[in-house]
């Protein structure tokens, strides 16, 4: 789960970097991206940093 919660993770960093371009209207006028406002990648951004955190301590007590 440990792998699983890093992949998640660096999704969601990448959705905040992408978040705080959009917000300051850097490169990304002609992109798909920019077609959603900074407020729905920082949104993303923070369930999937949420859901790594739930993978992360969602193990066992035995560690399985």
């Amino acid at each position: 789960m440990g792998f699983m919660a890093a992949i998640i993770g660096v999704i969601g960093g990448i959705c905040a970097v992408i978040g705080i371009l959009v917000a300051a209207e850097v490169g990304l006028q002609e992109s798909a991206l920019a077609d959603y406002t900074w407020e729905f990648w920082f949104m993303l951004a923070g369930i999937l940093l949420l859901g790594s955190i739930t993978l992360l301590l969602g193990k066992g007590p035995k560690g399985d």
